[in-house]
Order: C-alpha cells, then sequence, then structure tokens
C-alpha cells in the first residue's frame, strides 16, 4: 500500500463530499486506503460516504473525541507506506499524490512535508511554512507584531516570512490540514499527543519529528485550496480559547520542561493577553456586523464559471437564496471562446472581475480540474473577491463560511 489517507470530520458533510472527490481522482494511479472519523457529526456525513463512497473506510464515534485522538484510531489502522493527515474543507490538485510520493523518495531524510495551500479568497496561507514557536518567536507571533513587519528574519520568523513561498525549503513546523508523513517516521514518534483536542498538535507532532531526527519541508509544487475553520466556525470563541489553550500545552511541555520559568513569563503572557484579544474582537464583531452590512453593503455581482448547461443549474440553485446576488454572467471553461454570449474565458477571469466589478466568483469543479481553479484563485487573490466552488452535479456550492444546496441534495 503507497499510501493512507486520513480525514477527520465534525459536521461538515458538503465540504467532506467535495474533499472525497478530490482525493479519489488524485488517487486514481496510486494504490491508496481512505480512512474517514467521523466525530458524531449530526449533519448526514455518514450517510453520505457509505452512499457514495463506498471505498472509504469510515469510523463513527458516538462523540466529539477531538482532531488527535480521533487521528490515532486510523493511524493504528493505516497500512499505507505513507501517511496523509488531511481536513475536510480542503480541495488537493489530481496530481498531488504523485509529487509528494516522488518528493518523499528524493528526500529520505523526510519525516513530513506540508504544502502551499490557498483559501477561499486564493490568498497564500502562511501557515503553510512555520518555525518552532520558542519564546522569542512565539511573543512577536501572539503579539501580532509579526502581522506589521511580514518579512522580517526575526519578527516575522513564525511564518519563515523572510523566505520565498514558491520555493522548497525545510520547515519546522507542518500544518495538520495536510500533513502527508513517512509511516516509519510515525512509528519511531509515535501517535498524536491526545492531550491537545483541537490545534496544536500539528506544532507538538511536527517538534517531535524533528527530535526523533527526521526533517520537515515545505513543498510548493503540491498545492491545496483550504477554506480554513469549517468544522470549528460555529464556536469561534471556544475555538479561539482552544488555540491558546494549546500554544500554552506546547509551552509547558517542549520549551518550559520544568526550566527557565521566567523566559516563558513573556511568552505565557503574550497568550493570555492575544486571547482575551481575540474574544473582545469576535464579540465586537457580533454586535456590529449587523450596522456594517447596514452602512456598506456589498455589490453581490457574481460570475459563473461554467459550461452553459451547468451555468443554467448554478442560476436556479441560487433563486432561493432571498439574496441580493446578482448574476451578471458567465465565464467560459474553455481558454479560446471568444463570443457575445460570455464576459471572457477563464484566462481572462482578473479582467472580467475588474470591469465588472465583481465580488463573487462560482467556478463549477466537475467542469474544471483542481489546478485550473487553483490557477484561476491566484490570478483573483488580492481583489477582495470570493471564491466558491460548484459540486460536480451543480447541487450545491461550497466556500469559506458559505454553503448553499439543493434540498433534495443526496
Amino acid at each position: 500500500m503507497d499510501l493512507s489517507v486520513i480525514i477527520v470530520s465534525y459536521n461538515v458533510r458538503y465540504f467532506l463530499e467535495l474533499c472525497l472527490v478530490s482525493v479519489r481522482k488524485a488517487a486514481k494511479h496510486i494504490d491508496c486506503e481512505v480512512f474517514v472519523v467521523d466525530n458524531n457529526s449530526t449533519d448526514d456525513s455518514c450517510s453520505m460516504v457509505r452512499r457514495q463512497f463506498p471505498e472509504v473506510n469510515l469510523i463513527t464515534n458516538t462523540d466529539n473525541r477531538g482532531f488527535a485522538t480521533a487521528n490515532n484510531q486510523a493511524i493504528k489502522l493505516a497500512t499505507g507506506r505513507y501517511i496523509l493527515l488531511l481536513n475536510p474543507d480542503t480541495i488537493l490538485e489530481e496530481d498531488i499524490f504523485g509529487k509528494c510520493i516522488g518528493f518523499m523518495i528524493e528526500n529520505p531524510d523526510a519525516g513530513a512535508i506540508g504544502v502551499r495551500m490557498i483559501n477561499g479568497n486564493g490568498k497564500f496561507l502562511r501557515e503553510s511554512k512555520r518555525a518552532l514557536p520558542t519564546p522569542g518567536t512565539a511573543f512577536f507571533k501572539m503579539s501580532g507584531l509579526s502581522y506589521f513587519f511580514p518579512r522580517s528574519v526575526v519578527i516575522s520568523r513564525y511564518h519563515l516570512g523572510n523566505l520565498d513561498s514558491m520555493k522548497t525549503t525545510q520547515a519546522d513546523i507542518i500544518s495538520g490540514a495536510f500533513m502527508f508523513l513517512l509511516h516509519e517516521a510515525v512509528i519511531k514518534t509515535g501517535l498524536l499527543d491526545e492531550t491537545f483536542f483541537m490545534y496544536g498538535e500539528d506544532i507538538d507532532y511536527s517538534y517531535r519529528l524533528l527530535k526523533a531526527g527526521f526533517k520537515n519541508y515545505y513543498f510548493p509544487e503540491a498545492r491545496i485550496i483550504h477554506f480554513k475553520g469549517e468544522s470549528t466556525k460555529k464556536g469561534k470563541v471556544s475555538v479561539s480559547l482552544n488555540f491558546h489553550k494549546a500554544m500554552s500545552i506546547f509551552v509547558r511541555k517542549h520549551i518550559n520542561n520544568g526550566k527557565s520559568r521566567v523566559l516563558n513569563i513573556p511568552v505565557q503572557l503574550s497568550i493570555f493577553v492575544m486571547a482575551g484579544l481575540s474574544i473582545l474582537k469576535q464579540v465586537l464583531v457580533l454586535l456590529f456586523q449587523p450596522l456594517k452590512d447596514i452602512l456598506f453593503p456589498k455589490s453581490g455581482k457574481t460570475v459563473v464559471v461554467s459550461d452553459p448547461e451547468g451555468f443554467q443549474r448554478i442560476i436556479k440553485l441560487l433563486e432561493p437564496t432571498g439574496k441580493s446576488t446578482k448574476i451578471v454572467g458567465r465565464v467560459s471553461i474553455n481558454p479560446e471562446a471568444h463570443n457575445e454570449k460570455v464576459l471572457g474565458n477563464i484566462k481572462q477571469i482578473r479582467d472580467v472581475l475588474v470591469t465588472h466589478n465583481i465580488r463573487e466568483v462560482i467556478f463549477a469543479s466537475g467542469q474544471l480540474n483542481a489546478s485550473q481553479i487553483i490557477d484561476s484563485m491566484h490570478l483573483i487573490s488580492g481583489q477582495n473577491v470570493s471564491a466558491r466552488l460548484a459540486s460536480e452535479n451543480e447541487k450545491f456550492i461550497i466556500g469559506s463560511g458559505f454553503v448553499k444546496y439543493n434540498s433534495d441534495c443526496s
């Protein structure tokens, strides 16, 4: 067995479906097994997996056991030479498994590799490559100073901001959203630390791999879309507390370790301060978001990247939303298309957005491969545009913090 893919899922039925579609495509020429560990979802996730992905090994829990524990359940059963820990709110390029396996073969010292991740707006996610959160590094990150000096070798060291995001490099920390592991390294390092319920376990495990004698790499030739936080978005305050609690656990476990308590006081203090500020920010957003929407309404203009038939199905799906969504027109998936029935072709998408003041793009995922979608999202990054993905049958649409589905979707 070449690869064991492990996905921990909690109430993200539609994201999980598109994720599994992308995994199936990526595994087409790979000897691969897939595990989905469901943490007691109530949104029909398990029925969907059984019905549409019979090849998947489904593990159903009767309670939410957290990320680390659920991953460990599947790791114990994995038989692949490599193990991929994958978030359900991700979309993979079709050749990603082959690229990652090839990289691991060429770099036998690698324990884990991470890939280039972009969010639902096409923006590069800085957590794709990170350094160990030493006291100084963690302080600059948690205090927010690194935000103002994104390229600084010292202040922005946590995200390795001084390094080119398009070049392969060693990185201390690999994201748990896509952590491609050598099984032999997992055996030597051990299972994930179940003290971490949510967040921080990837930092902990990456560091343990380094201590076990392996190297971790950031490999940007492989790319994914990571919508981020879909399993946790409904409890933002508790999520913030869990994140900062995880950082505190890591500091006590690896940095403090019963020593240098005075040295770690600034780190622990910044953790508590930033936790409080993060919660305050979320409360203020909840209070003032309705007023912001009234004073600064979004244009709501949308374009659809699809063929004519898919375009009509997406229009029908969006009709009952009750939103002020205005579909301006269609962008052809054919890069050579030049006619009056479309706004432009996929290669012209950036110009289309600027010309028509577009704020939302819907890609028909069944008619485009993931590489085409990622390339297009890269073109529109920085344009304040949200990208959505319609399912292969145009029965539902997902995006960062967004799900729209047909009530008959099965």
